[in-house]
């Protein structure tokens, strides 16, 4: 897949954390928590809401997202790619 640029805007950068990316002409508000059995993942504009592995594990996360019909391919990556981002600004 060719790279593309997006940007990540935090909006609470404490748990949970919620930031609004954009990336290819898409906008999504993720919402992304943790509870007693794990990590979590709320994207509401976009009708998602999902566990996650940790912020940084790409192919766990992008399976998941993927599994959602709203959401395209580049989309799950744009997403994925984003809370990547998001666990170097909150670590």
């Amino acid at each position: 897949m060719k790279p593309w640029d997006g940007t990540i805007l935090p909006l609470k950068l404490t748990a949970p954390y919620e930031v609004e990316v954009t990336a290819r002409g898409s906008t999504f508000h993720l919402i992304v928590g943790h509870h007693r059995y794990g990590d979590y993942i709320c994207i509401p504009n976009w009708n998602v809401g999902t566990q996650l592995a940790s912020l940084t594990d790409r192919f766990w996360n992008y399976e998941r997202l993927t599994g959602y019909t709203e959401l395209k391919s580049v989309d799950a990556y744009s997403v994925t790619s984003a809370l990547v981002a998001l666990s170097k600004i909150v670590n």
